[in-house]
């Protein structure tokens, strides 16, 4: 019994041995690596502008006479110091900065630009440059100027990840401003160049 239960366990794993060797081949894995390939991408050049919808300021009394009016304000007449009755009161305008009053944009354009021939320039345009307020009082854009960086131009192109920003400064006239308020209808343009 002894034997043919020893004969049946032998008969047993030379089987299962001899199937492991006929299912797992003999062979040696092969691999192979190509020398290198060279790979290019023709990237178009282009420039981007963004810029904001409105640009909405207030000015404030100190604005309006550089520092040195408050909203309610008062003085003596000292070009005359007393009167006599009779003598002219001094009447020129306390307010000596109010056709020349500049107001800052510190960031008003953002450019993108891979230009391969250099920089970006930025510049302005006053399209529009009254604006209409109460009672047929009006304002006048004076200029408008760049501010930071002045000027506004770069000389090497930002790329498309990092933009070149800048703000400008607009100068205003309220020599016609006859009313407090709001005074619209102004505008103007911004500008990208790319050499």
């Amino acid at each position: 019994m002894k034997n043919k239960i020893l004969a049946i366990a032998v008969a047993a794993g030379s089987a299962i041995l001899s199937s492991s060797l006929l299912s797992t081949p003999a062979q040696a894995q092969l691999s192979i690596t190509s020398d290198d390939i060279a790979v290019e991408v023709d990237v178009p050049e282009v420039l981007f502008l963004r810029t904001f919808d409105t640009i909405s300021l207030t000015l404030d009394e100190t604005d309006l006479a550089g520092g040195t009016v408050s909203n309610v304000g008062k003085d003596f007449d000292t070009a005359n110091g007393t009167t006599t009755g009779t003598t002219t009161i001094d009447d020129s305008s306390p307010f000596t900065t109010i056709d020349a009053i500049e107001k800052d944009v510190e960031e008003l354009y953002a450019v993108w630009s891979n230009n391969p021939n250099g920089g970006v320039n930025v510049s302005f345009n006053i399209t529009d440059a009254t604006l209409a307020g109460a009672n047929g009082g009006t304002a006048t854009i004076g200029l408008v100027k760049a501010n930071n960086p002045d000027p506004a131009s770069v000389a090497t192109a930002p790329g498309l990840v990092t933009p070149f920003v800048g703000g400008a400064t607009i100068e205003f006239d309220l020599s016609g401003a006859t009313q407090a308020g709001l005074y619209t209808g102004g505008a103007i343009t911004v500008t990208a160049s790319a050499p």
